[in-house]
């Protein structure tokens, strides 16, 4: 399949897709005992599928009845709703126009347990996509489908196709009914005889949805082909999250969504080639940074070796349109530093290679820029400052002077006492400076002076805060990392600096604003990781 494949309609079908099915889920709640999800329909989904979404539409699970509540605490929901049910609808019965389609008196009915949507691994320039809806009544569904009259039936080993016009073809296979490209449906038919491997019988399907918790009502899996051609190169919040889940030991990766009261719980699970993932192996820590935060930090980033994971948050941010700027400077500071014959790894880089943690503080007071802050331990403060100091020069000449009467400024270096620490601040340009102190055996980089005294003098700290504290309370005392996002405070700070002007933010801002905050952690094993992040929705 070609990389431009990943590009249009199929992508953007699997996204749809995916909200579409996640609140079909929560649509079709209503009470009964706790279980885990069916979960049959991988068997028919050919096994080097690229993406896999699964979601349960068992209205005898409390786990669907507590996802419908909690979607009901968004103020689209109800229009949500509404474009689901008729859109699923039109998938079901093959037609465009489904408005003579009532959901739950034509479908319900003989709709089954769980409902799944796969993006194939398809060779030619357009990947094909395949639905796949529990049947629970296979006379109810033929005599629903039996109101729209195909444009052509087919026979395939056996199963009867029947195509539509816009190219859709719907076959019962076992107990499923299969919606897609004709290709796809007869993809599904294959597997089902045993004419193709499943992805069921995949090995890093298995192992990536292994110990997915049992209140989920979404679980989602792509394999590295997947990461790599579909969400990776999409841009966006798409393409941010394929950059994150990408690595070269990579074998698939399952997502799941387990609603639990007011808050839901994230679970990532990757599974790694054993032998490369020993080459990359992650240092598992017990988190102490997060104490020198403030409590009103609104970000906070703790992990091992910064040094080798900043390219990737580098990448990540840049496909999500943040920040993309960033990777380019630090690649020229670092050849002005070589040039000035310092060794950059180990004298610079060699200050981030154990625990290292990431944050935005506000300003003081509520007014003026929020800064970001890096903190790091350092058990030689002298030869810490000695190696700061050196990079002040090469750094101020990446920003020259304007020539003659252009407007702007020549950097500036000064030495201001903060907090009752001595920190040394470049001015680079009006409205960007670099400052670092060390002090109690820390070494703090700051965009502004304010951050710096924010990590000297707080009444409180990060972990008194009760939105970490609900969010990640209860996570394991070793990790491999530590996030968190104090969501409303974020979103803010995005409106300040031009976030209201995207339609799409201005649409989605209602919803966007019952999220308090976020708390991720994850852990690693030998061939393995896996990130746990808790949303609170108040």
């Amino acid at each position: 399949m070609s990389t431009s494949t990943t590009r249009r309609a199929p992508l953007l079908a699997l996204i749809a897709g995916l909200v579409a099915l996640v609140v079909v889920a929560v649509v079709l709640a209503t009470s009964g005992g706790e279980e885990p999800p069916a979960t049959g329909a991988a068997a028919i989904v050919p096994g080097d599928a690229l993406a896999y979404v699964h979601v349960s539409i068992d209205p005898a699970r409390p786990a669907v009845k507590r996802g419908l509540a909690l979607a009901e605490r968004f103020p689209d929901y109800p229009l949500l709703r509404e474009q689901v049910l008729s859109r699923l609808g039109a998938i079901a019965s093959g037609s465009a126009n489904a408005g003579t389609v009532n959901f739950d008196t034509d479908i319900r009915p003989w709709l089954g347990r769980e409902a799944a949507l796969a993006l194939l691994n398809t060779v030619g320039s357009t990947a094909g996509s395949l639905i796949v809806l529990d049947v629970a009544s296979q006379m109810g569904a033929k005599r629903f489908l039996a109101r729209f009259p195909p444009a052509a039936q087919t026979s395939y080993r056996s199963a009867q196709i029947n195509e539509f016009r816009g190219g859709t073809a719907i076959a019962f296979v076992s107990h499923y009914l299969a919606i897609g490209q004709t290709a796809s449906v007869q993809a599904a038919i294959d597997v089902a005889g045993g004419h193709g491997a499943s992805l069921q019988s995949s090995s890093a399907y298995r192992r990536a949805s292994a110990g997915e918790p049992d209140g989920r009502v979404v679980d989602a899996y792509a394999s590295v082909d997947g990461v790599r051609r579909v969400l990776a190169p999409a841009g966006g919040l798409v393409g941010a999250l394929g950059a994150l889940l990408y690595q070269p030991a990579l074998d698939g990766v399952s997502i799941s969504i387990t609603p639990r009261g007011a808050d839901a719980n994230v679970t990532v699970h990757s599974v790694l080639d054993p032998k490369l993932a020993k080459l990359g192996a992650r240092r598992s820590f017990s988190p102490a940074l997060p104490t020198t935060m403030p409590s009103a930090a609104m970000l906070a980033l703790d992990l091992q070796r910064l040094d080798q994971v900043a390219p990737r948050l580098l990448s990540a941010g840049a496909a999500g349109g943040l920040g993309g700027r960033i990777g380019p400077l630090l690649h020229r500071l670092g050849g002005a530093l070589q040039a000035e014959g310092v060794d950059v790894q180990r004298d610079i880089l060699s200050l981030f290679d154990g625990e290292s943690l990431v944050g935005i503080v506000p300003a003081s007071g509520g007014s003026g820029r929020p800064a970001l802050v890096v903190v790091a331990p350092t058990r030689n403060e002298a030869r810490t400052r000695t190696a700061l100091a050196a990079l002040e020069a090469p750094l101020a000449g990446l920003f020259p002077p304007p020539a003659g009467n252009a407007p702007g400024q020549a950097p500036v270096f000064n030495d201001r006492v903060v907090a009752g620490v001595t920190a040394h601040q470049l001015v680079l340009t009006a409205g960007l400076e670099l400052d670092y102190a060390v002090f109690d055996n820390k070494v703090v980089v700051s965009t502004d002076l304010q951050g710096i005294a924010a990590v000297r003098n707080h009444a409180r700290s990060l972990t008194a805060n009760p939105s970490y504290q609900q969010t990640l309370g209860n996570r394991p005392e070793r990790v491999s990392s530590l996030l968190f996002l104090d969501f409303s405070q974020l979103l803010s700070l995005g409106e300040q600096t031009g976030l209201t002007r995207s339609a799409r933010y201005r649409a989605l801002r209602p919803d966007l604003m019952r999220i308090r905050a976020i708390g991720l952690s994850s852990t690693s094993g030998e061939a393995d990781s896996t990130a746990e992040l808790s949303v609170q929705i108040p």
